[in-house]
């Protein structure tokens, strides 16, 4: 099986690393049928209250904040587009919920898989091993999201809902170091949109003027569905294709581990 041929193209439930990581030290009953299970066996851990103030706001006070966030620069390990600035700059940088495996397994939940790769960052001359990386994604001080390439379902943070699926991205077989795999589930936090109904969301706003819309017609194409998605309140945009691009890290249930393949 290729990489990434279930989704068309190779869009997520991993990354090859790109590079720009900080180092780990420094209502309808048919429509819910539908939809992944998300965890009720226990209620998440509150939002951040920059996520909370943001989502209080009108849509136009949204555009405003994202008008002026996109202006912004980030620091040179983050990835350089409109969706990491809007994030970083706004603070949205809340973290998953960390928990044993036990304490995973019990709960009910889609359960997903990232698999990462060791990666040197020519920009910054720094060398990143995978569990850095994976380590990242776990407690990192800020949100890191994709970049060039591996967003074609918007900029986020790439996860699997086959643990084979993710092991293909995999370049090393049992060392750590050079790739690990970390596992989690959507949890209460959760709230999900289809990416091509992110796009059509979009368009629409796009096409009628309005002022979220204008701000949007300035975003870089891959960013634009992702900053919809949350100015929306949405947290996590599906792929239809088994991949979830987890915008907020407060919206899946972690577990402390970090595995090799």
């Amino acid at each position: 099986m290729a990489k990434g041929s279930r989704g068309g193209q190779r869009a997520g439930g991993s990354t090859s690393g790109s590079g720009n990581i900080q180092p780990t030290a420094t209502p309808q009953t048919q429509q819910q049928a539908q939809q992944p299970q998300v965890d009720d066996t226990q209620q998440a851990q509150a939002m951040s209250a920059q996520y909370d103030a943001f989502m209080q706001m009108t849509d136009d006070q949204k555009a405003d904040v994202i008008d002026s966030m996109i202006k912004q620069g980030v620091p040179s390990h983050l990835a350089d587009n409109d969706f990491q600035k809007m994030i970083y700059n706004i603070g949205l940088n809340d973290k998953p919920q960390l928990v044993d495996d036990a304490t995973l397994n019990s709960m009910n939940g889609t359960e997903l898989w990232r698999t990462v790769n060791n990666v040197y960052d020519r920009k910054n001359d720094i060398s990143y091993t995978a569990d850095q990386i994976a380590r990242q994604v776990q407690a990192g001080r800020v949100t890191r999201v994709s970049d060039n390439g591996g967003s074609v379902y918007g900029r986020g943070i790439y996860f699997a809902d086959n643990q084979y699926d993710s092991t293909l991205y995999g370049n090393t077989r049992g060392n750590v170091k050079k790739t690990a795999q970390i596992r989690c589930k959507l949890n209460s936090n959760a709230n999900m949109i289809n990416h091509s109904k992110a796009v059509q969301g979009v368009n629409s706003e796009i096409n009628s003027g309005t002022k979220l819309g204008k701000v949007l017609k300035k975003c870089d194409h891959d960013s634009q569905a992702s900053i919809y998605a949350l100015a929306k309140g949405y947290n996590v945009i599906t792929s239809g294709h088994g991949y979830y691009n987890i915008l907020n890290r407060n919206a899946v249930t972690m577990s402390k581990t970090i595995s090799s393949i």
